[in-house]
């Protein structure tokens, strides 16, 4: 390990963080990220603690996520004025922020929680792609990341089904992940793939993923045939739904050109240029932001209220 690596291993382990090594599962919420990490957990990469898994939904009762550190992306995010569902506009140097810097003393603590033992850490979190840059100037090296994406309809069909949002929502939260995570990506080490390739061949695509991880000491990972059928075995391979590509914005179907062109692995990923998004794209996540804001005013309110004693309310005569 060269001298500039271990000094920087030393500084995160001093601040408290695991040493890793820490394999990044990056990918848009609905994106398959839970089936990925899953599978990928059977290679010998070691997922949060049980203890501090993310409880789910009957549908998807298990996520692979931390609680600990995504109560503290979701922090950070607050302290930058948005949420997971309502990103903020992230300004230039943001993660060196004071409102950042605010939330972090307790980045330490939420990382040992969630890898009380030690690498190499798998952690999936689909904030990430929003928050990469701020993460990877804190882990300790090697940080290397597998990237996931899926069709845009089918993740704002997701999102309709599981959160209720609108189609435009959901294409608008699709093309600013995206895009956040390709700038935060470039020059960086990683793994592309989409979800529809991984549901046609989960053998063959964690065949590849796990065998770039085990090279040049980005993170140990089984590679045995055994061990890789097995992970292979718990991806769900329903058939896949194909989207008419005619149907997305010209933004969008540019982002998926240049992630189906990116697909394989990579030393330093090259930087992606795209057209800027349409207006309505930040005015349709500038409502959600509002109505987020609106709602917890709301509930702010109603817990006011029900400190408040009832008056004006009298017994009647031998009545209780």
């Amino acid at each position: 390990m060269c001298t500039s690596l271990r000094g920087a291993l030393v500084r995160a382990v001093e601040r408290g963080f695991p040493p890793g090594p820490w394999v990044l599962v990056l990918g848009m919420h609905r994106s398959g990220t839970s089936a990925l990490t899953g599978a990928l957990s059977h290679l010998g990469l070691v997922l949060p603690d049980a203890v501090d898994l993310v409880t789910g939904r009957y549908d998807n009762p298990v996520h692979y996520e931390s609680q600990a550190l995504t109560d503290l992306d979701d922090a950070i995010l607050r302290a930058l004025g948005g949420s997971w569902s309502a990103p903020p506009v992230l300004e230039p140097g943001w993660e060196r922020s004071a409102a950042v810097l605010g939330v972090m003393g307790d980045g330490p603590g939420a990382a040992r929680r969630a890898f009380p033992h030690g690498g190499p850490s798998l952690w999936k979190d689909p904030r990430h792609c929003l928050l990469l840059p701020l993460w990877r100037s804190i882990l300790p090296p090697p940080v290397v990341v597998v990237f996931l994406w899926r069709a845009p309809l089918a993740v704002a069909r997701s999102l309709g089904t599981r959160q209720g949002f609108s189609p435009s929502l959901g294409l608008a939260l699709w093309e600013r992940y995206n895009r956040e995570a390709l700038a935060g990506l470039a020059g960086h080490a990683v793994y592309v793939m989409s979800y529809e390739e991984l549901q046609a061949d989960p053998q063959g695509s964690l065949t590849d993923v796990a065998h770039w991880l085990d090279t040049d000491g980005r993170a140990p990972t089984q590679v045995d045939d055994d061990a890789i059928r097995a992970a292979a075995s718990t991806v769900d391979r329903r058939p896949v739904r194909q989207e008419d590509e005619g149907e997305l914005p010209e933004v969008i179907a540019e982002t998926v050109a240049a992630l189906a062109s990116l697909a394989g692995a990579h030393d330093r990923l090259p930087a992606t240029r795209t057209g800027p998004a349409p207006s309505w794209m930040a005015d349709v996540i500038a409502q959600r932001r509002d109505y987020e804001d609106l709602y917890v005013h709301y509930m702010r309110y109603v817990k006011w209220r029900r400190r408040i004693p009832l008056v004006g309310r009298r017994s009647r005569p031998g009545g209780s």
